[in-house]
């Protein structure tokens, strides 16, 4: 089930034929409603007989990424033009649109077809467009839902008035494209009209009323906003020649106050409460999201701020007993000491460095500790990586090797040992750090390990285990990450 679904999602996401198909499932719906017959077999038999007829654009919609990739642009281009423009006009003129009905119905079906697949692919190109070109994403991001709504309803009414004079009883012979926008413009008139009950519940009654005094004030709002000012609306309505001269609207019968005139607002803001309501909710939980985020990634960065002179005062320490042991080595490690400290001070402040860059300077650290102490060392480093390139947080693991070296190591006159292991696949991340440790309790480990565990709560919050094994001389700390 899990593969068929996936299947589905791939499919929805990497084409977009069944965006032209849902279109000939609403010409089939318009068809049952225009011939009367409410049963599956007409409006499946409709279906089917569309899509054989409009097999050419919807094999050009299935197959577009292969042609793109075939033909040169002009090709291309000229292909485009004859399924979107063309060829429905093809249709009409070979009579072909008598193998859907052979009546008027089968010029219907082809005229809707083909304004649905016209609308349906340039908003799919404008959509292109807008997430290619970044200030067409930044302008997209700005519309906001009042505008979204006016757009749509704009674009419904165009497509309203074309549809109606597609149909044969409403079509006229003298129905030039002024007259189609006259119709568009009535319509979109008639949407307004009902847009503004839409807006008095959404910025008086819900942001006011509901949010200052209640349900039971906002219930009586809601009853005032329909009594006052539906018969107004119904009035001007009325008074639009096409509703006079269509059935296109209940008031067309003169009835202003007729109660189906009332019901058209009440229920649109009904159904629209609680879509606002959901749509506020949202809002406000991304602005929560939004403040925690940049809550964290403050705090994140004041965490980081302050492992750079936690690290600043161990690498003078160590710089300290080079000198006064004068080891010949100074120079070398007072160049590697500099590689380090520009790792810490410039990748620290990065969100992600790859685990080859982390990798790298927990080994320089490692051989500059080792020339430091001059001590017998058993060390180990394994490693299993399949990509390299797999980015985590800067200086990730250095404080579990610090803590090594200040608690096992360091103080260790015996022979000492620091075997670390990393690997990593798609998933996962485990980094394991094991040392010997001498006979007396470790020292107090300072705020390495307490800022090391804040880091991983705010970045990994539920998909970290951090934990810290101590035996009679050994002690291994791990760190598991869920990638």
């Amino acid at each position: 089930m899990k593969r068929l679904t996936k299947q589905i999602e791939e499919f929805i996401l990497s084409n977009t034929v069944w965006i032209f198909f849902t279109g000939i499932l609403f010409t089939g719906i318009i068809l049952v409603f225009q011939e009367g017959r409410h049963e599956w077999l007409v409006y499946l038999s409709y279906a089917g007989r569309i899509s054989l007829l409009f097999a050419p654009v919807l094999f050009f919609c299935g197959f577009r990424k292969w042609l793109r990739r075939q033909l040169p642009a002009i090709p291309l281009t000229l292909l485009w033009i004859f399924c979107f423009l063309a060829y429905p006009y093809l249709i009409e003129f070979l009579g072909w649109q008598a193998l859907i009905a052979p009546s008027d119905l089968g010029k219907v079906a082809v005229r809707i077809t083909g304004t649905c697949f016209l609308v349906a692919e340039l908003a799919i190109q404008l959509n292109n467009y807008w997430l290619k070109i970044e200030g067409a994403r930044q302008w997209v991001k700005r519309i906001s839902l009042e505008k979204a709504i006016l757009l749509l309803a704009a674009l419904f009414a165009i497509f309203y008035a074309i549809l109606w004079f597609s149909v044969p009883v409403n079509a006229k012979r003298d129905a030039s494209i002024f007259l189609i926008a006259s119709y568009a413009f009535q319509v979109y008139i008639i949407l307004f009209l009902y847009y503004g009950f839409y807006w008095v519940n959404h910025y008086f009654l819900i942001n006011r009323i509901l949010a200052q005094k209640g349900v039971i004030y906002y219930s009586f709002g809601f009853i005032a906003t329909i009594i006052i000012f539906y018969p107004i609306a119904a009035q001007l309505i009325s008074w639009l020649p096409m509703v006079r001269q269509s059935d296109i609207h209940p008031v067309h019968n003169g009835l202003i106050f007729e109660d189906i005139n009332a019901l058209v607002p009440f229920f649109g803001m009904l159904l629209s409460t609680p879509f606002i309501i959901a749509i506020k909710w949202f809002r406000q939980n991304s602005e929560m999201a939004n403040l925690a985020k940049e809550k964290s990634e403050t705090e994140l960065n004041l965490l980081k701020q302050q492992i750079n002179p936690h690290f600043f005062f161990n690498t003078l320490n160590n710089l300290y007993a080079l000198s006064i042991t004068q080891d010949k080595q100074t120079p070398e490690v007072i160049l590697q000491l500099s590689e380090l400290m520009r790792y810490v001070i410039y990748k620290g402040k990065e969100e992600s460095v790859s685990l080859a860059e982390e990798v790298k300077y927990l080994e320089d650290y490692i051989r500059i500790q080792q020339i430091r102490l001059h001590k017998r060392l058993d060390f180990r480093f394994d490693q299993a990586i399949a990509d390299e390139k797999r980015h985590v947080p800067p200086l990730l693991f250095i404080t579990l090797v610090e803590n090594a070296f200040k608690h096992g190591i360091e103080p260790a006159e015996k022979t000492c040992f620091l075997h670390i292991d990393l690997r990593s696949d798609e998933e996962s991340l485990v980094f394991s750090c094991e040392n010997s440790l001498e006979d007396n309790p470790a020292e107090e480990q300072g705020i390495g390990l307490s800022n090391l565990k804040r880091r991983l709560e705010l970045r990994y919050h539920g998909r970290y285990e951090l934990t810290a094994e101590r035996g009679q001389d050994t002690y291994k700390a791990m760190l598991k990450l869920n990638l």
